[in-house]
């Protein structure tokens, strides 16, 4: 090979390296680019959120104090069985104030969904959530609309685990009843603390068949 065309090959091969390194320093810059937006994007949301809670403040606890619920002593109740029947089926009815056990809809029929009810279902349904640990609030069609609203608040908290629904059958001056398995609570007003305590106490922990998470709230 002569001279002249090895100087040539040399100066293109140094050109090559010369293009590859331009390319490489060019990426570097683009990916030190990507990573200062990211970061800046992320800066700037995480401080968005933080104004938007700090305007919100703290998640305010629903309805009132402990006392002003005017709640009665947690009740205690035999069990009336855990039967399972089928739609139509006859049973012994439910204890006072409200069901806390007794015969129940066999699946599909039972457990209902949980959830907030603004119309009354049959209780066979609910009765089968009792049984898997789940809580049940029982309210009078006649309460007032702004504590069907806190009673409604409550539940969409635990959806997952809660259950309310009017009750025609409903037999306290009370306009709701907290209930577990074999357990009770009636209430006049809704308080986020009795409430609480109730889940604390009972969610996941009564009940032939638990199946639900206890509440860590």
């Amino acid at each position: 090979m002569s001279k002249k065309l090895e100087e040539k090959q040399r100066r293109r091969l140094a050109e090559e390296r010369k293009r590859d390194e331009m390319r490489k320093a060019s990426r570097r810059r683009s990916l030190v680019t990507s990573g200062i937006a990211v970061l800046v994007a992320v800066g700037v949301v995480a401080a968005i959120v933080a104004q938007r809670r700090a305007e919100e403040g703290p998640t305010a606890a629903v309805g009132v104090s402990e006392r002003q619920a005017r709640c009665s002593a947690v009740q205690e109740h035999e069990s009336a069985g855990a039967d399972h029947i089928a739609v139509g089926e006859p049973h012994e009815p439910y204890g006072e104030p409200a069901p806390t056990s007794g015969s129940h809809y066999a699946q599909p029929d039972g457990p209902v969904d949980p959830g907030f009810y603004d119309e009354q279902i049959p209780p066979e349904g609910p009765v089968h959530n009792l049984e898997h640990g789940q809580i049940v609030i029982w309210y009078s069609p006649d309460a007032p609309q702004d504590i069907i609203a806190d009673i409604e608040d409550v539940t969409d908290q635990e959806r997952f685990a809660t259950v309310a629904l009017p009750y025609a059958g409903i037999q306290t001056d009370k306009n709701f009843v907290l209930t577990a398995w074999t357990v009770s609570q009636e209430c006049d007003l809704v308080s986020q603390a009795v409430v609480d305590e109730f889940r604390r106490n009972y969610q996941g922990i009564t009940g032939p068949e638990k199946l639900t998470e206890p509440f860590d709230g």
